[in-house]
């Protein structure tokens, strides 16, 4: 099926639909997601493990889509093209995919049909928006199929395959995976980190394995640099490759050393649970527990966001100026230990500000400053609030 096949412009009252639910888009694109993780086994891992990500991809997905509708644009195929080719680098299966665009489609055809009402439905309507859906959804099926093709005829994917079936755990023999460590250049025994990296900067700067090559590191890394594998000589080398890591504009989580490739799998989810330890968009190095509190936080971001709310839901409740300087303040006397004086220096105000601040956190959370389990529910609610500005 060609594009011509959408040649035909969409009628004005449907973009107006298109427009309604752009207007909606983080809720939406939360839907979505809920989605995928409730009918696709593989979004259903994702979903545990990142909601965050995946929330931003149908986010993006969304927008790209129906803005390209709402201003009666052809569609961005491709741009789909091009998600397709990082998707099939990344090692993300494509029947996954094709599954989420027609998951995706069939949630876009309910949404405006839901958006549309009875008074505006007819057949006809219904039959326009439900054939102009599946087309976009067939061409992106095509633009995608074509994308992954691609990528398998390159030199360099039997390498990439490689390494992902060692990261994938989908190796079983201990001979099979020392024979893909040898052809992906690594050591067939000894230490490793798993690495895992977002870019929080345009990309404009060396990349995570160009900089590892250049300084004699052995590692290996999926095509785009966002997971990889590091072999290590000792335990000191952890500091000294989180300060090369820490050189660039990312955000990079890291295992703890590990031996033994049956192990990579485990240590990769711990580099990305690392990972969500940092804020989105800021760069920096952690490693998997260097905070327990945050790690758990990170791991468990579904159960965090229930904690938020039982925990700062009166402060969370606030307009967002008067919302942020008691999560500002209460987050610097967790930082100064406790202590007025030390908060208030990092905040350039009286110790009695701060003193007053507290007291409107202790009203409005029902919580004591002074009574340790009410201290930690609101240490585990703060960190939540920071790694998740916005909890749904």
């Amino acid at each position: 099926m060609g594009i011509e096949a959408l040649a035909t412009p969409v009628p004005r009252e449907h973009r107006q639909l298109v427009r309604e639910m752009l207007a909606r888009l983080p809720e939406f694109a939360d839907r979505l997601a809920r989605l995928l993780g409730e009918q696709d086994d593989f979004y259903r891992q994702v979903e545990r493990v990142a909601p965050g990500e995946l929330r931003q991809v149908c986010r993006a997905n969304l927008e790209r889509a129906l803005t390209a509708v709402a201003e009666g644009h052809g569609l961005a195929i491709d741009a789909a093209r091009k998600t397709g080719l990082v998707q099939a680098r990344q090692g993300i299966p494509l029947p996954a995919v094709l599954r989420a665009f027609r998951i995706g489609g069939t949630f876009v055809y309910e949404a405006l049909l839901e958006l549309a009402g009875p008074e505006f439905l007819n057949p006809t309507r219904t039959i326009q928006i439900n054939s102009y859906v599946w087309k976009a959804i067939d061409l992106y099926s095509d633009a995608l199929t074509t994308a992954y093709e691609e990528v398998a005829a390159e030199p360099s994917h039997a390498n990439a395959r490689l390494l992902d079936d060692l990261l994938r755990g989908r190796l079983v023999s201990q001979a099979d995976m020392e024979a893909a460590a040898r052809e992906l250049g690594l050591p067939t025994a000894g230490m490793f980190v798993t690495v895992v990296t977002e870019r929080v900067e345009p990309d404009e700067h060396d990349s995570v394995e160009a900089l590892l090559r250049a300084r004699r590191w052995r590692s290996a890394w999926r095509p785009g640099g966002e997971a990889g594998l590091v072999a290590i000589d000792r335990i000191e080398d952890v500091r000294r490759l989180r300060e090369v890591l820490g050189s660039l504009p990312v955000a990079a989580g890291m295992s703890r050393p590990f031996t033994g490739f049956p192990d990579v799998p485990d240590a990769l989810h711990r580099a990305r649970i690392a990972r969500r330890s940092l804020p989105s968009g800021t760069a920096g190095v952690v490693v998997f527990g260097d905070s327990p509190v945050t790690t758990l936080v990170a791991a468990a971001p579904g159960m965090a966001r229930d904690v938020v709310r039982s925990a700062l839901a009166g402060v969370l409740t606030l307009p967002g100026a008067e919302r942020k300087v008691l999560l500002d303040t209460l987050l610097a006397w967790f930082a100064g230990h406790g202590s007025a004086k030390e908060a208030a220096d990092r905040l350039f105000v009286h110790p009695n500000t701060v003193r007053y601040r507290l007291r409107r956190v202790q009203e409005l959370t029902k919580r004591d400053l002074t009574d340790p389990v009410d201290i930690g529910e609101l240490y585990v609610a703060l960190e939540s609030v920071r790694l998740d500005p916005e909890p749904s």
